[in-house]
């Protein structure tokens, strides 16, 4: 089973350029040697409401503090983060 580990908020021009942000910050993952980057726009998102304190981005549930970084340049916004097997 995967879990999702080392969440940021990223903003970038397009998912890619999230993935490569996220990369170059050099987080090792917990568990997994091989762990899936999962880049999601925050605006992209279904259920997302900016108003809210409170949202479920892909696997992650995104508190106050990051929604206040997230409404800071929604458009850019990405979440990133692990998807890591335990081993």
């Amino acid at each position: 089973m995967e879990h999702p580990t080392h969440t940021e908020i990223i903003f970038a021009d397009s998912k890619e350029e999230a993935e490569e942000k996220y990369k170059a910050l050099n987080i090792k993952p917990d568990h997994d040697s091989n762990p899936r980057i999962v880049a999601l726009k925050v605006l992209e998102e279904e259920d997302f409401d900016i108003n809210s304190d409170i949202n479920l981005i892909g696997e992650v549930s995104v508190g106050p503090p990051i929604m206040e970084k997230i409404r800071t340049n929604p458009e850019k916004a990405y979440v990133v983060y692990y998807m890591e097997k335990k081993e």
